[in-house]
């Protein structure tokens, strides 16, 4: 299962959490985030251990400066998180990057809305829907993914808690093509700042 922490803007936690071998650290570029990145130092990204796929995370922001910043931190994958359209999606995937696209779940989601990102992504990361693009803390009803009717994988998102990962190992087993799990804010001592025990309490109990 993929195991993604998201949302550090602190160079020790970023150390701390990188020892516990997650799949994914994410670290989102994007100013009106209480967890912006824009101020690390490119090394504290692009120096972390070559199996952690290192995710920038963007809100409708230009290719080219996507690219830059994927280019000037290490990235080698992006996490869009607000109106990109597929041909958007696919210009970075040509340009060599793994895309994920960030879906706000509701309960009255049109799944068709997706198809046009069939192809163009890698992944769907299943969040909660909120106005503040992520990191609300809220969950939503999974059980609406038991009707995901396409075939690229997603990433469960939104709200997940330290006691949460029975529940998430019985989702993975349960939702067709769930690839993994993606924490953020309820693991934090404050934004930005992961607490390296909750998250390694979680990820052995996953």
């Amino acid at each position: 299962m993929i195991t993604k922490i998201c949302g550090f803007s602190d160079p020790e936690s970023i150390r701390q959490i990188a020892l516990l071998k997650p799949s994914m650290m994410g670290f989102i570029f994007y100013a009106p985030s209480p967890r912006n990145a824009c101020a690390l130092l490119p090394s504290v990204v692009a120096e972390l251990p070559a199996d952690i796929d290192r995710t920038g995370v963007f809100v409708d922001a230009p290719v080219d400066h996507i690219l830059h910043t994927a280019s000037r931190y290490g990235l080698s994958t992006v996490q869009l998180h607000g109106k990109e359209s597929p041909e958007t999606c696919r210009a970075l995937r040509d340009a060599g990057l793994r895309v994920m696209k960030a879906i706000g779940i509701d309960p009255d989601i049109d799944w068709s809305t997706l198809t046009p990102y069939e192809g163009s992504v890698d992944l769907f990361v299943f969040d909660t829907l909120t106005a503040i693009h992520g990191g609300s803390g809220r969950k939503y009803d999974w059980s609406i993914l038991r009707d995901y009717p396409l075939t690229t994988p997603y990433l469960l998102s939104g709200g997940i808690t330290p006691d949460d990962a029975e529940a998430v190992a019985r989702a993975a087993a349960t939702f067709p093509h769930m690839a993994g799990v993606d924490i953020n804010s309820r693991f934090e001592t404050r934004p930005g700042c992961k607490d390296p025990q909750l998250v390694r309490q979680f990820l052995s109990a996953l």
